[in-house]
């Protein structure tokens, strides 16, 4: 089975967020292998608690989700939106939602996000970034400074009601085998109990839609990525969006695959692109029957309620 990551500079713009999008997947050659292609978290509206109200749809309705579900069916192959605004019954609150399709372009799965982001990110200094196409974004990529950052808060909570559950999906590949798929997505990275919970429930690859912070993905990005393939026995796909996105927020970028020994299998660094590599059903088998985790683990992970 074939594994993607497009990794992106999202804005404000819908529109021109989904004609990158769609620049990209044509690029990709899905004949053949099934094929699993994972957006980054916020692929199609990256912006504030306004927008995000105004354009979240329901679930398994609206425009964005159809498009979705037409470009799975298009490319016959399995796509993962990172994250997307869908509705809560809940005025004013809505989940940030990952949501999977199959090659019949139908909604198959979907993953409320559980941990929510609300933190104080790290000033940091960096050198821009290449973006994609300047005729979407109108951004000179040509600049080669230094900006010097104010420190960020995120408060995600403010916009968004976390999730309660875990989600996975199956996917049939080519020699007839089951892939199951886990899902989660950005700051969930840091919660290692989540991904033993997708673990335990037979997860063989881990999804990561993420918009990594520059200063936190700088630091922690892939070494969270590799403990988390290392520690499950599992791949890992993890697609990041990359750039300066205005309003002082830059992510890292670094959109990786990784296979359960915890080697990167391909890496889309500090630019726009996709990376791919191929999953080997032979390689989870070997790695699980030498060093049986999962058989010796004396822990278990579950997930306790909100006060």
């Amino acid at each position: 089975m074939q594994l993607v990551a497009i990794q992106m500079t999202s804005g404000a713009d819908i529109k021109a967020n989904l004609a990158y999008v769609a620049s990209q997947l044509a690029l990709i050659d899905t004949g053949g292998t099934p094929t699993l292609i994972l957006l980054p978290e916020n692929f199609a509206l990256f912006s504030h608690r306004d927008d995000y109200l105004a354009h979240a749809e329901r679930l398994g309705q609206g425009r964005v989700q159809q498009q979705l579900a037409d470009w799975a069916k298009e490319y016959q192959c399995w796509l993962v939106a990172g994250s997307f605004p869908i509705l809560s019954d809940i005025e004013d609150r809505i989940y940030t939602t990952s949501l999977a399709f199959d090659p019949a372009g139908e909604l198959v799965q979907h993953y409320h996000k559980i941990h929510l982001f609300d933190a104080h990110v790290p000033a940091v200094s960096i050198a821009s970034n290449d973006h994609q196409d300047k005729s979407i974004f109108k951004k000179n990529v040509k600049q080669g400074f230094k900006k010097e950052l104010k420190q960020q808060t995120y408060k995600e909570s403010d916009s968004f009601i976390a999730g309660d559950q875990i989600a996975t999906f199956t996917i049939t590949d080519s020699t007839g085998g089951d892939i199951t798929v886990g899902m989660a997505i950005c700051y969930d990275l840091r919660f290692p109990e989540l991904f033993r919970a997708l673990s335990a429930a037979n997860a063989d690859v881990l999804l990561l839609p993420a918009a990594f912070t520059h200063a936190t993905g700088k630091a922690h990005w892939l070494p969270l990525l590799q403990a988390r393939a290392i520690e499950n026995q599992c791949y890992v796909l993890a697609a990041n969006q990359v750039g300066d996105h205005g309003g002082n927020r830059h992510t890292w970028g670094h959109s990786v695959i990784l296979n359960p020994w915890g080697e990167s299998l391909a890496q889309q660094t500090s630019s726009c692109g996709i990376c791919c590599a191929q999953l080997d059903k032979h390689k989870l088998v070997q790695v699980r029957a030498d060093i049986p985790i999962l058989q010796h683990a004396r822990f278990t992970a579950s997930l306790k309620n909100k006060e």
